[in-house]
């Protein structure tokens, strides 16, 4: 039985998708949220409000108070924010049945989903700021976001490069998986989440708040539940905000258990694990140099300053290299007798030249076996590669990789450990708060504390979301008698019906088969 000590300690393992590995993992993770019992999802993003706008844009700013009272005057200017803005990562976790006859009983599997907005797009100061100081990785984002076109309608923008379009529609394929379980879906203080995922991953926002709330109510008819406004209204002295309700979540579950009462057995499912592989290499006519051109550095970067294998690229990107290689073809063209001494130029990191002595011609071949080898794109040893000058190729430190190879899985080891703390061992994907899976995590566990004390009075949060500035009345999400559902629903839900080729291969239960949140059956 776990003791005082884990109180506060608690991690959670998370899976970190990126373009770099979205495909090998994107099979698996449909698969595990098709069986889900519920979601709970968090999101960073851009921006939560408009500030100090440039005069160019002309924007009304009456028309961006995510702060308004009016439910109507709210929902337009948060839905300008988020046309206007971006989301950076989308966090999942995923709980689904660990033992059908234990009440409470359930395996986890997280997901943070970096993400990376094709469409120009505003940022807030301080929201970014914010990110920063707690840790979210704005430079991983930018190299390494799953990358996608906000507002499909009903299909994404399609563009030349196929990585692009195929990581956009899996990202999307995903997010609608959610909309297919016909689960509860869980949030905290997430009406902004939702507006941010129906236009990134949805379709464009309905002019309409009502035509929204109405979408919605279609979208999830699992229910839609806000532990903010849960612990509000079910704990009405204590705090709400997310850390403070999981922690005290954690320890009412501890309590339970030590008196012989259901309480909640989490078992944290370890990262999924897939073969180590990297990318295929593009065809060497994109990037190899021809065969009449045994240059030494990157012919595409010398002359426009990128290269579509970037990093990957077996030849020199550095200036100052590219510079002295051609400084010295020029002379050679004037002066032929200098042909010979092209490649005995060594680039140092401090920027001076110096003659050294030739040791290249160890096949006594005049260095033709390694001029070959350049051209057949090997990684030649005396090339500075395209980042770090005088660096081997092989040594540059490439993260896009780093994750695969700390991937592991215990996922089978299934003992039956009664424990209610989901305190796992140190890893180095940890992070503070406000990293969008540990969030989404969290978020899950309250709402799963709830579920196994609340039992079947949880149905009475079902679609009430929490209103930032105000706990009551909360936003309702129902199908209005005055309304109806938007161009955007009518023209994506086609696709979203479209059957899951997957569960029925697999033999599991049609997506429309719902049970109660509030039970364990």
């Amino acid at each position: 039985m776990p003791n005082n000590e884990n109180v506060g300690s608690t991690s959670a393992v998370y899976n970190d998708v990126t373009r770099d590995n979205i495909r090998p993992l994107y099979a698996s993770i449909r698969s595990i949220v098709s069986r889900a019992k519920f979601v709970a999802i968090d999101t960073e993003f851009t921006g939560l409000v408009l500030s100090n706008a440039s005069r160019v844009f002309r924007l009304n700013t009456a028309e961006w108070v995510t702060r308004a009272t009016d439910m109507k005057d709210k929902y337009k200017a948060m839905a300008n924010v988020a046309k206007t803005h971006a989301l950076l990562s989308m966090g999942l976790s995923v709980y689904s049945r660990r033992h059908v006859t234990v009440p409470g009983s359930f395996n986890v599997n997280n997901f943070n989903f970096t993400l990376q907005a094709q469409n120009s797009h505003l940022i807030n100061p301080s929201s970014m700021s914010f990110l920063a100081r707690t840790g979210f990785d704005l430079t991983k984002q930018a190299a390494h976001g799953i990358r996608y076109f906000s507002g499909p309608n009903p299909d994404p923008v399609v563009v030349k490069t196929e990585e692009i379009n195929e990581e956009g529609k899996m990202i999307r394929e995903i997010f609608l998986d959610l909309v297919r379980l016909r689960k509860p879906l869980v949030i905290h203080n997430g009406l902004f989440d939702l507006v941010y995922l129906y236009q990134s991953f949805f379709g464009p926002l309905p002019d309409t708040y009502e035509s929204f709330v109405y979408d919605l109510h279609e979208m999830f008819p699992g229910g839609i539940y806000d532990t903010k406004f849960i612990a509000e209204s079910a704990d009405p002295e204590t705090a709400s905000f997310l850390a403070y309700a999981f922690h005290k979540s954690e320890r009412v579950q501890r309590k339970r258990a030590l008196t012989n009462e259901p309480a909640l057995n989490i078992r944290l499912k370890n990262r999924l694990e897939y073969d180590d592989q990297k990318e295929p290499e593009p065809p060497a006519s994109t990037a190899a140099p021809s065969e009449t051109d045994t240059r030494p550095y990157c012919v595409d970067f010398a002359a426009r300053g990128h290269c579509k294998l970037d990093r990957k690229c077996p030849l020199s990107h550095d200036v100052n290299y590219i510079l002295d290689c051609q400084e010295r073809e020029s002379s050679a063209t004037s002066d032929p007798d200098n042909v010979s001494s092209m490649m005995d130029v060594e680039h140092n990191p401090d920027g001076n030249k110096k003659r050294k002595r030739s040791n290249t011609d160890t096949n006594g071949d005049g260095g033709k076996a390694k001029r070959i080898a350049v051209e057949n794109g090997a990684k030649v040893a005396s090339k500075p590669s395209g980042n770090t000058p005088s660096e081997v190729v092989d040594n540059v430190d490439d993260n896009r990789f780093t994750s695969q190879r700390q991937i592991v899985s215990d996922d089978d080891n299934d003992d039956d450990d009664d424990s209610t703390s989901v305190t796992t061992p140190k890893t180095g994907f940890e992070n503070m708060y406000h990293t969008a899976a540990y969030d989404a995590f969290m978020t899950g566990y309250v709402f799963a504390s709830y579920q196994l004390s609340l039992q079947g009075m949880l149905d009475q949060y079902k679609n009430k979301v929490y209103l930032m500035g105000r706990s009551k009345p909360p936003l309702l999400v129902k199908a209005s008698m005055y309304s109806t559902n938007s161009v955007t629903y009518r023209q994506t839900i086609d696709r979203v019906a479209e059957p899951n080729k997957e569960n029925e291969d697999d033999g599991k239960a049609p997506a429309s088969e719902t049970k109660s949140p509030g039970t364990d059956n």
